[in-house]
């Protein structure tokens, strides 16, 4: 893998995860926290997403041989449900497929719904699987393991600076940069699915 696979990579899961655009959502479910509570809940919440990533990419693709699966088919299907994610944020209304709004608030809620499946949902999953697949070097994985790291730093800037950055770029501010995540995420997407078509149906290409 090159440099620009890596990069195409990380643009595509943070993509995905939209810190900045889930701002609203996490506001909402933490509006009763202190702010002890708040500072916790953004630092769970960025460790158990580094240690879901982790997990997925160091045994998803074992799962998913188990089952039998080609992880070509597992590629394209992963490819069109981004597309699928990419619509929904077009049209502003991703949280529908991952989030509930039955939630305990006096319960712990980094795990759950934050980490799953708010940040780290099915999509991010499938792409970090598919990632794995791809690994050829131990340099490679040392380098993709690193942009967990730091896919959740982001998550726990954004969590920590969230009412900050809330204020700062507006609900409008945020739903641009939420749809600006959703068109470069399909733009992704279908190249992906152009690919695996090409291997799954030689004659395409």
């Amino acid at each position: 893998m090159d440099a620009t696979e890596f990069i195409k990579t990380f643009i595509i899961l943070v993509a995905v995860i939209d810190p900045i655009g889930n701002i609203p959502v996490y506001i909402a479910l933490t509006s009763y926290k202190t702010d002890g509570e708040h500072k916790s809940i953004a630092l769970k919440t960025s460790c158990a997403a580094v240690l879901l990533l982790v997990v997925s990419f160091l045994f998803g693709k074992y799962i998913i041989a188990f089952f039998g699966i080609k992880m070509s088919a597992f590629k394209l299907i992963g490819g069109i449900f981004l597309v699928y994610i990419s619509f929904t944020m077009l049209s502003n209304e991703k949280n529908f497929y991952s989030f509930s709004e039955e939630v305990d608030y006096k319960e712990d809620i980094s795990l759950m719904p934050l980490t799953f499946p708010l940040f780290i949902g099915p999509a991010a999953l499938s792409i970090v699987i598919i990632q794995s697949d791809e690994i050829a070097t131990q340099l490679e994985r040392v380098i993709i393991l690193s942009e967990f790291i730091l896919v959740g730093f982001l998550i726990w800037i954004t969590l920590k600076l969230s009412k900050i950055i809330l204020n700062s770029l507006s609900k409008t501010g945020i739903k641009f940069i939420h749809q600006i995540m959703g068109l470069l995420l399909g733009s992704l997407a279908i190249g992906m699915i152009a690919e695996e078509l090409k291997v799954l149906l030689p004659g395409l290409s």
